[in-house]
């Protein structure tokens, strides 16, 4: 196909997309030829019937009902992260085990970072095409639909899903934790592929941000629904909850055909053993070490041991050394590598997944914190805390969804992501202030403050579909979903560590009476936490002033995230993403 049919082809699309009259599947050429990524790295021509005409993309009730299964997939993976919130204190109440919350979030992340650069390799070479004995009509279906992967992480979903509400104790509570991690590895970034593929490039900004907006829904309005299934019927069903919202999403993703923009070879046994240097598995043997090793030495520092150990200091060192490695292994595979150096190099690339990160990290830790000071500190109900943290579910949604909106009429999205994380630094400041005696206007103010996150969640994504080409934007999205599980991991952890050090350092020398082991061992439900003095003395107020200054303390540590994802924001590249307009056109 010559330069000039191709750009025919793509603006017969996008006028066909504009009317509504495009179809939801890919329609082929006569002969031709369409570029595929190779099993060397390289661009290949494949030639013949199973070529692409231009870019095609969705329109109408696919289009709607395509968006539909996507956005309720975002949403779910944005609510397994912060529907246990509320229910954690319950959780370690129930399982006499504080000192594993950073577990309850950090085998997640852990197991969503360690996987989440492979799946980049996955949607890059595989649309899963499958093969039957019928015709090619007959399975015609069945093809070009790289839903088909994210089908399979749906399915790792549901296991884990099961796994954790069935848990009978912590630590099979944190292995269906990581294993709903590993499922995570693949649905956000299969999402924001797919998005790629059915929406035009000049709203998929708009759409995004709708799928995004509701994802938020998802990660402040976990709590509130945590709240609600811990006090009226049980925290298991928090994670029940995902096993028939899931299988809906499953089958709208079945029945839509979502077009993949770059033309790949159907799945079959040679082209995985052709692909398999591709995905630089050695790459991946370095990284998880490096990844489990980090943050086993997090949690045991916090915990089992003290951070001068030679348990602590060994695992430190050998994620040092591991991490090391693989570094100089992906620099020496080069463009075969799982994550390439070159893309991540870039500073619109590296700026904008810290940027994301970081801020993401400072929703899930505020979506920890928020319930243990709401609940342990003033007393609330695990509906009640959630009911206190309206401000924050509600304004995050509307900041969301109204900087999608009006962002590509302005065209830059540097502003919003900067004025996200620099607002969330305020509110994090204002809420750190928080005692037993603040009031409801306190908690709802700051609140409004912290809810400024919402406006930059999506800027990263944009920045990286803007930067990068269209083979490369599976690669880009892993590196962003992988720099938010790997940083979520370590600022969960490390805030877990900062609340349970405090707490035993104000428990020691302000209420010297009450064993500090006690207080962890309580958990951080109002009931556990009043347990530990006699109600309306004295010493009951200074536990309470204990447990606000310990969550005030976590509170700083976020003040910073938001500090760094704020000057990462700069970084990501001043682009004008709004529609730009032919050469000689007339204005109307």
């Amino acid at each position: 196909m010559s330069k000039d049919e191709s750009s025919s082809s793509i603006a017969q699309a996008s006028s066909q997309f504009e009317t509504g009259e495009m179809a939801g599947e890919t329609k082929h050429s006569p002969p031709g030829q369409t570029e595929i990524p190779g099993h060397d790295g390289d661009i290949q021509k494949l030639e013949g019937a199973g070529a692409q005409d231009g870019a095609r993309y969705l329109a109408g009730l696919k289009l709607f009902l395509a968006m539909t299964s996507i956005t309720l997939l975002i949403l779910l993976t944005m609510l397994d992260i912060s529907i246990i919130g509320t229910a954690v204190p319950q959780i370690t109440s129930d399982f006499h085990s504080l000192e594993d919350i950073s577990w309850y979030g950090g085998a997640y992340q852990l197991a969503s970072a360690t996987v989440q650069p492979l799946t980049g390799k996955i949607y890059t070479y595989f649309s899963i095409k499958v093969h039957t004995f019928w015709n090619s009509h007959q399975v015609n279906f069945w093809t070009n639909r790289p839903q088909w992967t994210l089908l399979a992480f749906v399915l790792i979903f549901e296991i884990g899903s099961a796994i954790c509400g069935a848990a009978q104790s912590s630590p099979m509570l944190i292995i269906g934790r990581a294993v709903a991690g590993l499922r995570c590895s693949g649905l956000m970034n299969g999402c924001l592929t797919l998005i790629f593929g059915a929406i035009t490039p000049e709203k998929r900004t708009f759409y995004t941000s709708i799928a995004m907006g509701v994802g938020q829904i998802g990660i402040v309005f976990g709590p509130f629904l945590g709240g609600i299934f811990t006090e009226h019927a049980s925290w298991r069903w928090c994670f029940y909850i995902n096993l028939p919202l899931g299988g809906l999403a499953a089958l709208l993703i079945v029945v839509i055909a979502i077009p993949d923009q770059i033309q790949k070879e159907p799945a079959s046994f040679s082209l995985l053993v052709k692909l398999i240097p591709d995905f630089d598995l050695f790459g991946f043997a370095l990284l998880a070490p490096a990844s489990l090793m980090l943050l086993l030495a997090l949690q045991f520092g916090a915990s089992d041991y003290s951070w001068n150990s030679a348990t602590v200091i060994g695992l430190f060192c050998g994620s040092a050394v591991s991490a090391g490695l693989f570094i100089a292994w992906e620099r020496r595979v080069g463009e075969k590598a799982m994550i390439p150096l070159r893309i991540l190099s870039q500073t619109t690339i590296w700026t904008s997944c810290i940027h994301y990160a970081f801020l993401i990290a400072v929703t899930t830790g505020g979506g920890y914190f928020l319930p243990i000071y709401l609940q342990s500190v003033k007393g609330l109900s695990p509906t009640m805390s959630a009911v206190y943290m309206l401000p924050t579910i509600l304004l995050s949604v509307v900041y969301v969804i109204f900087s999608g909106a009006l962002m590509p009429k302005f065209g830059y999205y540097i502003p919003w992501a900067a004025l996200a994380s620099g607002g969330t630094a305020i509110g994090c400041g204002l809420i750190s202030t928080w005692t037993p005696d603040s009031n409801l206007g306190q908690l709802i103010g700051y609140q409004v403050m912290f809810a400024l996150r919402g406006l930059g969640m999506q800027m990263s994504t944009v920045a990286i579909q803007n930067a990068l080409p269209p083979s490369e934007i599976a690669i880009g999205n892993s590196m962003l979903v992988f720099s938010q599980s790997l940083f979520g991991a370590i600022l969960i952890t490390a805030a877990n560590t900062i609340f349970q050090e405090r707490l035993k350092t104000y428990i020691k020398n302000e209420t010297p009476s009450i064993d500090p082991i006690a207080a962890i061992a309580a958990g951080g439900s109002a009931e556990a936490v009043r347990a530990l003095a006699p109600a309306g003395g004295e010493l009951l107020r200074s536990v309470l002033i204990v447990y606000s200054k310990s969550v005030g303390n976590v509170y700083y540590l976020l003040i910073g995230t938001s500090i760094v994802s704020l000057a990462a924001s700069f970084g990501m590249g001043w682009v004008d993403v709004r529609k730009k307009k032919p050469i000689g056109t007339v204005p109307k």
